[in-house]
C-alpha cells in the first residue's frame, strides 16, 4: 500500500501547471494557505517559494500584494487572493469611521486585478467584529459590482471569541447576521483547539463541534457553502499539529460539509513561539509541510465526491453517554449504534447531488488510538458498502477486515447501497 500511495501523491506533484485543476473544475477544492505572503514568507517571493506550496497540494495561495506575485502563482498552477495595500488602506479608514467612497476604491483595485487569470478573489478582512459588519457589507458590495466575476475574502470567529466580537445573541445568530447583511457566496471562519499538553484540551473539545454544528447549518439555512481554517503552526499555547491533528481537523470539517479548507498559517511568522509552520523560519519544509502534504493528497483523491456531496445528517456516538444528546443519531439515521467499546465516533450522511447516491463518513474522534468501525450497526443492512479512496480518484475498495480500521484522527468516506 505504502509504495502505491507514494506513486499517487508523486502524480500530484509533477502536474505541470496547465495541468493542474483551476476553479470550477469538478476536481478543484480551494485549499488556502493562510497568511500574508509579503510579510510571513522568510525571504523573497521566488517561483519556486509557489512551486512548493502548490507540491504541498494549496490550490489557493495565500494573499498577493502585486501582479508580479500573481504571475509567480499563476506559473504554479494556483490562485490567490489579492490584498491590495491601497484598497486595504481604505477600508481600514472605513472601519475607523471615515467617510471613503467604495465605488471608487472598488473600481481602481478591479481595474488593476480583475483580468488576471490567477486571482480568486479581494482580501477584505479577517475576524471582523458584529459592529463592523455594515463597514464589511459595503465594501464587500462594492467590489461584488465592480468586478462581479470574483469572490471576496471575509473570515469570521470561532464561536470561543469574546462577545464584544460576537455578540450577545449566541453564535448562530451572528452567523445569520453576517450572511443576511453581507450576502456572500460563501462563508467562513477559523478555530483553534489543538493544545500543548497538560492544558485543558478538552476546554475547546464541545465548543468544536458546536462550531462545525452551527456553520453546517447556517450553511443549510442560507444556501452557501462554508469554510474551515484550522491550525498547522504551533504557537502560544497551541502544540505543533500531527499529521493525525491535521487529519482530524481536515475531515471533521468535511464531515460536517465543509466545501473549502485553509491553514493557519503556512509560513512560520518571526514572532514570539511561532514553531514549525509547513515552511519554517530559515524557508525549509518542515515535518508539517510533510503532514499536511499527505493530509491533501487525500483531499484531492476525494474532491471530485467531495464536491457533489450534499450533507444531509450528523451525528455522534459517545461511549458512556446516552444517546440523547443533541448530536446523537436521530430515528432516521442510517446508522443506529457501534458496538465499539470505548470509541467515540463522528458519522456524516450525505447525498450525492447528481446520482442521489448515499455516501456516509465516519471519523475517529480518538487522537490517541486507532479503532475498527466493523460494529457499525446499521438500521437497515446495505448490499454493499465501498470505501472511497483516499489514494486516487475514481478508485473504490472494500469495507471489510483491514479495511474497517481508521487511524487516531482519521475518517472514512463509504460509498452505501441497498
Amino acid at each position: 500500500m505504502k509504495p502505491l500511495f507514494a506513486l499517487f501523491c508523486l502524480l500530484c506533484l509533477v502536474l505541470t501547471a496547465a495541468e493542474r485543476p483551476r476553479p470550477g473544475d469538478a476536481d478543484w477544492f480551494p485549499i488556502c494557505a493562510w497568511g500574508m505572503n509579503k510579510a510571513h514568507a522568510p525571504g523573497p517571493l521566488t517561483q519556486e517559494v509557489f512551486d512548493t506550496m502548490a507540491e504541498c497540494g494549496i490550490t489557493v495561495a495565500g494573499f498577493a500584494n502585486s501582479s508580479e506575485e500573481l504571475d509567480r502563482i499563476h506559473n504554479a498552477g494556483m490562485v490567490a487572493w489579492v490584498l491590495d495595500d491601497d484598497f486595504h488602506s481604505t477600508f481600514w479608514k472605513g472601519y475607523d469611521g471615515e467617510e471613503v467612497d467604495w465605488w471608487a476604491a472598488a473600481q481602481k483595485v478591479a481595474a488593476k486585478y480583475a483580468d488576471h487569470p490567477a486571482l480568486y478573489g479581494y482580501y477584505i478582512v479577517d475576524e471582523p467584529k458584529l459592529d463592523h459588519f455594515p463597514i464589511v457589507a459595503e465594501a464587500s458590495t462594492a467590489l461584488k459590482l465592480a468586478d462581479p466575476g470574483h469572490e471576496r475574502y471575509i473570515n469570521l470567529n470561532p464561536n470561543y471569541a469574546p462577545n464584544g466580537y460576537l455578540g450577545t445573541r449566541g453564535y448562530a445568530a451572528h452567523l445569520d447576521d453576517f450572511i443576511n447583511l453581507v450576502q456572500p457566496n460563501w462563508f467562513g471562519y477559523d478555530f483553534y483547539g489543538l493544545m500543548e499538553p497538560g492544558r485543558a484540551e478538552t476546554d475547546r473539545h464541545d465548543l468544536w463541534w458546536q462550531n462545525l454544528a452551527d456553520a453546517r447549518e447556517a450553511a443549510i439555512r442560507h444556501g452557501i457553502p462554508f469554510q474551515l481554517c484550522v491550525l498547522t503552526v504551533g504557537h502560544l499555547p497551541y502544540r505543533i499539529p500531527s499529521e493525525d491533528d491535521i487529519f482530524f481537523e481536515v475531515f471533521s470539517g468535511l464531515l460536517y460539509g465543509a466545501k473549502g479548507l485553509q491553514f493557519f498559517t503556512y509560513f512560520t511568522p518571526d514572532l514570539g513561539n511561532y514553531r514549525c509552520a509547513p515552511i519554517d523560519l530559515w524557508g525549509h519544509r518542515s515535518p508539517t509541510w510533510y503532514a499536511l502534504r499527505n493530509v491533501l493528497c487525500a483531499v484531492h483523491a476525494l474532491a471530485p465526491v467531495l464536491n457533489q456531496l450534499e450533507s444531509t445528517a450528523v451525528y455522534h456516538f459517545q461511549p458512556g453517554e446516552p444517546l440523547t444528546r443533541e448530536d446523537a443519531p436521530g430515528k432516521d439515521s442510517i446508522i443506529k449504534g457501534f458496538s465499539g467499546g470505548g470509541t467515540s465516533l463522528a458519522i456524516g450522511e450525505f447525498r450525492h447531488r447528481q446520482t442521489g447516491d448515499t455516501y456516509v463518513m465516519v471519523l475517529n474522534k480518538d487522537l490517541r488510538n486507532s479503532t475498527g468501525i466493523s460494529g457499525l450497526q446499521w438500521r437497515t443492512k446495505p448490499t454493499q458498502i465501498q470505501v472511497v479512496s483516499q489514494q486516487r480518484p475514481d478508485k473504490f475498495t472494500w469495507f471489510s477486515g483491514e479495511g474497517t480500521w481508521l487511524a487516531p484522527g482519521h475518517a472514512i468516506l463509504l460509498k452505501v447501497s441497498w
